[in-house]
């Protein structure tokens, strides 16, 4: 869910911090912004933590500089990443994967640089939100600048999706956590039918996944 303003390069993404294991010593941030969030990450650990970001926006890879420790700039789906296997321990996608071409092939090929029991945090919007079945309704998709329907994805997932992406990297998603968009009336509606209305509910999931030792 990008957005052209300033802030939203610079703000830490508490929501992805918030996942982020403890003990971690090597962590790759994907869309990293002006490293907000990834200097957020190694003032909270209190122990050496290597940060290393990658931003396809030059102005602000070049302010991440300032906060993080290594900086690579450019279109993460062309260029090449000079680390060994295993090498990280934490990969983070803050709303980035839905940017993506092919993230399915992107997953599973930085996968082969998280070692073993590794973990991914990843942020993705829903595209069953009830906002999308309402336009479908009406015969419309309007682009928006922002959000689930943000004019700039080129990807759109649902949770069966989001599940089956990470199972195919050889990830085990072992938390989520939803950011719900719903009125009053609306959530409590799905609370009286059981929850059946949950992933109409969620405008994006926040996942927390660990490579598989498999």
């Amino acid at each position: 869910m990008k957005t052209n303003k300033p802030e939203y390069y610079s703000s830490i993404r508490n929501d992805i911090l918030r996942l982020v294991p403890q003990g971690i010593t090597r962590v790759l941030e994907v869309g990293c912004g002006t490293g907000a969030t990834g200097r957020a990450i190694k003032e909270r650990a209190g122990y050496p933590v290597e940060v290393t970001g990658i931003e396809i926006e030059p102005e602000m890879a070049e302010k991440a500089k300032g906060n993080i420790d290594n900086v690579i700039a450019g279109n993460v789906e062309i260029i090449g990443l000079p680390f060994d296997k295993g090498y990280f321990d934490c990969l983070i996608y803050g709303d980035v994967l839905e940017h993506l071409v092919d993230p399915w092939k992107l997953l599973a090929r930085h996968c082969a640089l998280l070692k073993e029991g590794g973990f991914v945090v990843a942020s993705i919007p829903n595209i069953a939100h009830y906002r999308t079945i309402k336009m479908l309704f009406r015969k419309e998709w309007n682009y928006e600048e922002t959000g689930i329907f943000d004019r700039t994805h080129l990807r759109f997932f649902t949770i069966k999706g989001i599940k089956e992406m990470f199972g195919n990297a050889g990830l085990e998603i072992i938390k989520i956590e939803y950011n719900i968009s719903a009125s009053k009336s609306k959530k409590f509606l799905n609370k009286i039918l059981l929850g059946i209305l949950s992933d109409h509910i969620v405008e994006q999931y926040i996942i927390l996944a660990r490579k598989s030792s498999k």
